[in-house]
């Protein structure tokens, strides 16, 4: 007697909503992380709670039917289970260990392999594109920022060299007679490509394009949103060119830039092509597996049980540098700015380059901490703008040549990223290499910066700087 065939079709919607909730409440730390982010109304993130209303009001908008008969398991069933588990199992790691991003990615595939085993395979099929609206509410698009910002900073240029303009072009900078307008990380559009691209995305879900519409949306959607942000700076630089920056928008351009996006994306969506297809229709089995509640429940369980103690100091530290010190009387290189304590600071001579070495040190606070913390860059991109990059994998450090913004000075900068005994020049790398470093129990993280002035093209001293990082590198012990 299966009283859940018999029930109304939007009383039958409420048992998607239901699986929800379960993995909603299930995964709460994940949840109340994201929610703090989204509450703060960030850039990247302001439109994450009117997206997720979007979802459940697509979700409600389905035509749920019960199919006769309820099917036993079969192997694509178990295989389901399998990823529910496995997704489960790697959200817990992610998530004890603080990396936010995969632990928010395996929370969306749990609940998509979740309803996959609960329900069907065709169940999941059928709303796994309206559940991909999860995907604008996660903290991924951040990380097009810094790219954002170069090619805004690339198509304005070439905008205003094409406006024979008096202005001085030195990377994110413009000079112009008047004042310097710099194109900061707020100023990469990042909130306007994602706006763009959720529109479109949501015009596929209630139109139901076909695969080859619905990629010439998504292109159209994320030109828009590049095109808008650029004309908004292109704007900017014409008005502080010509008011001599005493234009009130020099200051408070949000409210400018919104509503000439909107002006963009308004009519875009206006003349997008509407197809009046009846609703989805979601097929429910007459009895759902309840067994693929165990499955969901390994992570949560997992992480409940977890009670690791964080450290109570780090031992790293420069004392191996002692022997090369140095008085220095001219500034070296940049000062770094990552955001994390400053633990130390030498100032040494290697084969007669001065060279100045600091180390930041992080450590968890709590026992689900995150052991290697966010880190936007280590100088201030507003003065110094990146000419050239290189990697030393004999070394494990990263190396790069900045340019100060309005100069000619240059300085060399090798970074290296401590995770417990491990060491590695990439940033990506440190975030996973915390799994290693919590098995092992060596729950510290330290940032190692180098740095030496350079002249000419900084080749002597870029040598000169490579052959003393084994020796600036802090020994594994």
């Amino acid at each position: 007697m299966d009283l859940f065939k018999n029930l109304t079709p939007p009383v039958r919607a409420l048992s998607i909503f239901a699986a929800i909730s379960i993995v909603a409440l299930l995964y709460s730390p994940s949840l109340a992380t994201l929610w703090q982010k989204w509450v703060l109304w960030d850039q990247d993130l302001a439109h994450a709670i009117p997206t997720i209303g979007v979802m459940l009001v697509l979700l409600g908008r389905c035509n749920y039917v019960t199919t006769d008969s309820c099917q036993s398991p079969n192997t694509l069933h178990w295989l389901l289970m399998l990823a529910t588990a496995g997704a489960s199992l790697g959200w817990y790691l992610f998530e004890s260990l603080s990396i936010s991003l995969p632990a928010y990615l395996l929370l969306i595939a749990t609940l998509c392999f979740f309803i996959g085993a609960c329900f069907s395979t065709s169940t999941m099929l059928t709303v796994l594109p309206i559940l991909g609206l999860l995907l604008f509410t996660v903290p991924i698009w951040s990380e097009l920022t810094s790219t954002l910002v170069d090619l805004s900073a690339l198509a304005v240029g070439k905008a205003v060299k094409l406006s024979n303009l008096t202005v001085l072009i030195d990377g994110s900078s413009l000079f112009i007679p008047s004042g310097t307008i710099y194109i900061a990380d707020g100023c990469s559009g990042i909130r306007y490509l994602i706006i763009s691209l959720l529109m479109g995305y949501i015009l596929i879900l209630i139109n139901q394009y076909s695969l080859r519409t619905s990629l010439i949306t998504l292109l159209i959607a994320a030109l828009l949103g590049l095109f808008a942000n650029w004309l908004r700076i292109y704007l900017l630089v014409l008005i502080g060119y010509h008011t001599e920056m005493s234009s009130s928008l020099m200051q408070d351009h949000e409210t400018f830039g919104w509503i000439l996006f909107a002006c963009l994306l308004v009519p875009a969506i206006y003349f997008a092509p509407i197809n009046r297809d009846p609703a989805k229709t979601v097929s429910l089995p007459a009895r759902p597996h309840y067994l693929s509640l165990i499955a969901l429940s390994l992570g949560p369980i997992f992480l409940y049980v977890n009670s690791d103690i964080p450290p109570t100091h780090s031992p790293l530290q420069l004392s191996h540098l002692d022997k090369f010190k140095t008085e220095v009387q001219e500034r070296i290189g940049a000062e770094p700015s990552p955001d994390i304590n400053h633990l130390d600071k030498r100032l040494i001579t290697h084969e007669e380059i001065k060279i100045r070495v600091d180390l930041f040190t992080h450590m968890p606070t709590s026992p689900r901490g995150e052991i290697v913390p966010f880190i936007q860059g280590v100088v201030d991109r507003s003065q110094w703008s990146l000419e050239r990059s290189l990697s030393n994998p004999e070394n494990k450090f990263a190396i790069a040549i900045y340019k100060k913004v309005g100069s000619n000075t240059r300085t060399i900068i090798a970074t290296q990223y401590i995770i417990g005994k491990i060491h590695t020049e990439k940033y990506i790398a440190a975030k996973f290499l915390q799994i290693m470093a919590n098995a092992m129990g060596d729950k510290y993280f330290g940032l190692l910066v180098a740095q030496a002035n350079c002249s000419n093209n900084c080749q002597n001293e870029l040598d000169k700087l490579i052959r003393a990082l084994p020796v600036i590198s802090i020994p594994q012990g």
